[in-house]
């Protein structure tokens, strides 16, 4: 397993955890859309981002691939104990009268329960990182360009079982195209719009669209979370223990390789 350090908004992630109970809404609704994540380097004009984002699929850079198992799972923290959320993007589909535009189905757990959704994702700017930004090693062979594609996203959970609700926000991703014009994440880089590369969903959840409150969500690919849930991290070893205070709200199953937007088979007599 691949691993990623995120660093998130001490509000969201730093304070101490607390019992297990669904989080008071604390935050105010907004009163605009958010902004969108700012990525240094250039920005693709509209046709160049057209035309790249009409070629490659971003779409798959999220989406579960089943012989991943757990590996492509994204996890992130919810509310403002750090309570662990995860996301399986199960569906994919490119929109084809508008480029960057994806809509999407799959699962999220939290509180133990798991709650169908479905939305969209929309990747409205490209911008081409600096050199400093992509952080090319003097081992990589693939020395290509790395993008940063930004815009936002809209999940609505289609069953009142669970969490329920809405969540919405910002995407950011960091990609590459390989010599064979596959597109694939960049995991290593130092963009501060992916927190440090990769794939990343930051924004909020409310009950419904007329709700007057927010909680704060954010999620990554691999392992999203901060130095404060996994101690004594070493990066390419499996040297992660959870600290204590966040097992209480629901890290102490992180190394479990549990598929649990599985589709459960009900025994037949």
């Amino acid at each position: 397993m691949r691993y990623f350090l995120l660093l998130a908004a001490p509000a969201l992630l730093l304070g101490a955890a607390r019992p297990l109970r669904r989080p008071t809404p604390l935050a105010p609704p907004p009163t605009s859309a958010p902004a969108p994540l700012a990525a240094p380097g250039a920005v693709l004009s509209n046709a160049a981002r057209q035309a790249l984002l009409s070629r490659a699929n971003l779409g798959r850079l999220w989406q579960h691939k089943p012989q991943s198992g757990t590996e492509d799972v994204l996890n992130g923290c919810y509310g403002y104990d750090g309570r662990r959320i995860e996301f399986v993007f199960t569906t994919v589909q490119a929109d084809a009268k508008s480029p960057g535009r994806y809509l999407v189905a799959g699962k999220f757990r939290c509180y133990e329960d798991v709650t169908p959704f479905r939305g969209s994702v929309e990747l409205q700017q490209v911008q081409r990182l600096p050199t400093e930004q992509a952080r090319y090693s003097e081992f990589d062979e693939n020395k290509a360009p790395v993008y940063c594609a930004t815009g936002s996203f809209a999940l609505r959970a289609t069953s009142r079982h669970g969490l329920g609700g809405e969540f919405n926000g910002r995407v950011a991703l960091d990609f590459r195209l390989t010599a064979n014009q596959r597109v694939e994440l960049a995991t290593y880089t130092s963009n501060p719009a992916t927190r440090n590369g990769g794939l990343l969903f930051d924004g909020q959840w409310r009950e419904d669209a007329a709700s007057e409150t927010t909680v704060p969500a954010l999620w990554k690919q691999g392992i999203a979370v901060t130095r404060q849930i996994l101690t004594r991290f070493e990066i390419g070893e499996r040297d992660a223990h959870i600290n204590p205070k966040y097992a209480r709200v629901g890290w102490n199953s992180f190394w479990k390789n549990d598929e649990w937007w599985a589709e459960q088979s009900v025994a037949r007599r």
